[in-house]
């Protein structure tokens, strides 16, 4: 009988060979079989199974994925977008122009006194007193200092001498005009007589050569008659040339007066200019101020219009002088609200506006002058002390003013990123104004209604779409941009 048994240690049944008998004991409770010995597994058969192993796994990994992504996908497309790759699209931030209505511009400007001037000598002499130190305040007309002047003394007694010997000389010229004048009166009178006597012996003469016709008179008569009226006619013409002498006479007598007169009055004036010049031995201060600076020392030899003795200036007001450059000349105009910041002060700035202008550019340095004037109570300001000025002017035309970042800085120029109502770019080439730090002015370009993008990098051109992002960007995307 046949017996086909299991083996205990991996319950695969054990086939006896034919023919072989099995003995069941009763002790041993055994069965004796014949089982065949495994072949061993080759190489070629354990590098299969990792192959099929590892394409399982590869398998099962795919198909993940692949169910993750299309899972995303599938999510994208229900929110709204394209499946073309809207996914794709790059997210930017948008800044709205705002207009540009008034531009402030700081510039360095210069505190000068109301009014400033150097007292120099008028004459030439020695010092002979000053009355007024550094820093005293003076009125007008106060005596500062006086000069001795010697040389001018003499020379101003000496004119006075001139003049008064001109002054006699033109009285003699007047006299004599006078006596020119009696002398000729008479040799007018003398003429006039010996017209009279010509008159009448013509007549006599007239009414003898009637009667010599008749007999009446004899021709002795009648000639000597005649004689007689030669000689009365060659007195009157004497008498006339004496008279035209005297009248010649006269003329020369009104010429020597107007010299001698003309003489006078030079010396005269020669006079005055040297009484003016003694006035200036006296150095008074010509307005109410402070003495700035004092030269002047007691016996120092002092020479005309060169020795500067004094400087005064007046103070109570003060002119803030700035120069403004050719770019905000046209906008600067008397009224222009102003700021006037002085550093060293702790009482805050000063409010005042733009007084007067230059009305035109230095060619030196391209700027205009301008004045702002300021009451200078408690000597608040300084002359000749450094301030700033910020000036607001009004932009000449309609400008706008753009976020920094929102530039983009082409091989061509200045450019803007535009986004249409399409969410596509438009690049624009704009002209730029004032630099403003974190804004920028723009005078061409733009017309203010436009979405600028926030920081366009290079990939961005023309035609190219993006996703607007109408919130704060986040800091991920900030980084990958």
């Amino acid at each position: 009988m046949t017996v086909a048994a299991y083996s205990t240690e991996n319950g695969m049944p054990i086939i006896p060979t034919t023919g072989a008998p099995a003995t069941i004991g009763k002790r041993s409770q055994s069965i004796r079989a014949y089982q065949p010995r495994r072949k061993p597994q080759s190489w070629k058969t354990w590098l299969r199974n990792v192959w099929v192993w590892a394409a399982a796994v590869v398998a099962i990994t795919g198909g993940a994925s692949y169910g993750l992504l299309h899972a995303r996908s599938s999510g994208k497309v229900a929110a709204g977008e394209d499946a073309d790759g809207a996914n794709r699209l790059k997210i930017v931030r948008i800044a709205r122009p705002e207009e540009a209505e008034r531009a402030p511009v700081v510039l360095p400007a210069t505190v000068r006194p109301w009014q400033t001037t150097t007292l120099h000598a008028r004459v030439s002499g020695y010092l002979k007193a000053w009355h007024y130190d550094l820093g005293a305040r003076v009125k007008a007309g106060d005596l500062l200092a006086e000069i001795d002047t010697p040389e001018l003394d003499q020379e101003l007694a000496e004119g006075k001498a001139l003049a008064r010997e001109a002054a006699a000389a033109a009285v003699q010229a007047r006299a004599e005009r006078t006596e020119a004048d009696a002398d000729l009166k008479v040799a007018e009178g003398q003429l006039a007589r010996l017209k009279a006597d010509l008159e009448l012996v013509k007549s006599q003469l007239v009414r003898r050569e009637k009667l010599v016709v008749n007999g009446a008179v004899t021709r002795e008569e009648y000639d000597t008659f005649r004689k007689q009226t030669e000689a009365r006619t060659a007195d009157v013409a004497a008498a006339q040339s004496d008279v035209d002498r005297r009248r010649a006479n006269l003329a020369t007598r009104d010429a020597i007066i107007d010299v001698r007169e003309a003489t006078s009055k030079s010396r005269e004036s020669n006079v005055g200019r040297l009484s003016e010049l003694q006035t200036f031995k006296r150095i008074v201060a010509p307005f109410d101020g402070v003495v700035m600076r004092r030269t002047a020392e007691v016996g120092m030899l002092v020479t005309s219009g060169q020795d500067a003795l004094f400087v005064i200036e007046d103070n109570h007001r003060v002119r803030v002088q700035v120069s403004v450059p050719q770019t905000y000349a046209g906008q600067t105009q008397p009224g222009v609200t102003a700021e006037i910041h002085i550093p060293e002060a702790a009482t805050g700035d000063v409010s005042a506006t733009v007084t007067r202008i230059a009305e035109s550019v230095d060619p030196a340095s391209r700027t205009m002058l301008a004045e702002i004037e300021l009451e200078n109570g408690g000597r608040r300001l300084q002359p000749g002390s450094y301030v700033q000025v910020q000036l607001t002017l009004p932009h000449a035309e309609v400008a706008w003013t753009i976020p920094s970042s929102a530039l983009a800085m082409r091989v061509d120029g200045p450019h803007v990123a535009v986004v249409d109502e399409r969410d596509q770019i438009a690049m624009k080439s704009v002209r730029l104004g004032r630099d403003l730090g974190s804004r920028v002015v723009v005078l061409q370009g733009i017309s203010g209604d436009e979405r600028l993008v926030v920081n366009p990098g290079e990939d961005l051109t023309s035609g190219s779409r993006v996703r607007v992002n109408e919130g704060r960007e986040p800091a991920g995307e900030l980084a990958q941009r």
